[in-house]
């Protein structure tokens, strides 16, 4: 078949309206609209804001909030650990490893504050304390609970007239008044006493801590949802290779 012309001396009519001008559309056919922008966005529309950035660790304002805990719970309880009987026995250390647990020097670093004001605290509040010490452990294991820092805080007292079961009754006392509560633990091999204090309600919060003639310690969690029954199982581990008889 011949292709269709217009008539000698006629201009070429211009091609149909909506014929199709891109490749493989047919004449007579609407040519596709383009696609929309890769965002979806509309043009000249303001694109959304970019997300807001993930916060920050809570680490240290869970350290401060505990510590702080502690401090009340022990206030009234620190001076009677004071009052003793017995000769002194033993001695606190800070090794690289308790509890199977590795000492974190960066958190400690990182908490330095909060720790330090812990420490004066203790000597502020309870006469004749010859140390405090304290160190931070890497609780990596979930079986035991949960995972995050551990601060311990030990102390070394001079002997006097009462024993580690005033510091009891009296932690428990404090304890109470805050709307904790308490269970009486093992102190495991080393003798003394020792003691929880725990959140009955909403989130858990625990703290333990034993006693003996002539030295202390506390262990504190910077993360929440440990009980008294978890955390007292760390704290006589702990205990094995921080206090040493002497």
């Amino acid at each position: 078949m011949s292709d269709q012309t217009s008539p000698p001396g006629q201009p070429t009519p211009p091609p149909t309206e909506g014929a199709a001008t891109g490749a493989g559309v047919g004449a007579g056919e609407a040519a596709a609209p383009p696609p929309p922008p890769p965002d979806d966005t509309a043009f000249g529309e303001t694109p959304p804001p970019p997300p807001p950035p993930e916060k920050k660790s809570r680490a240290g304002l869970i350290i401060a909030v505990a510590v702080v805990l502690v401090l009340v719970l022990i206030g009234g309880a620190a001076a009677v650990i004071l009052s003793v009987m017995g000769e002194d026995k033993h001695s606190i250390s800070i090794p690289a490893t308790a509890g199977g647990m590795k000492r974190d020097k960066d958190k400690e670093t990182e908490l330095k504050q909060q720790l330090e004001a812990a420490e004066a605290q203790f000597k502020t509040q309870a006469k004749g304390i010859t140390y405090v010490k304290y160190g931070v452990y890497d609780q990596d294991d979930s079986k035991r609970g949960p995972e995050g820092s551990l601060v311990f805080l030990g102390a070394k007292f001079k002997r006097d007239e009462k024993g580690p079961t005033e510091f009891v009754e009296s932690f428990g006392k404090q304890a109470t008044t805050n709307g904790f509560k308490i269970d009486k633990i093992s102190a495991g091999d080393g003798g003394g006493k020792a003691v929880c204090a725990y959140q009955s309600s909403g989130q858990k919060v625990a703290i333990c801590a034993w006693a003996t003639t002539d030295s202390m310690g506390e262990l504190v969690p910077t993360v929440p949802g440990y009980d008294s029954k978890q955390l007292s199982k760390i704290l006589i581990d702990i205990r094995g290779d921080v206090e040493k008889t002497e």
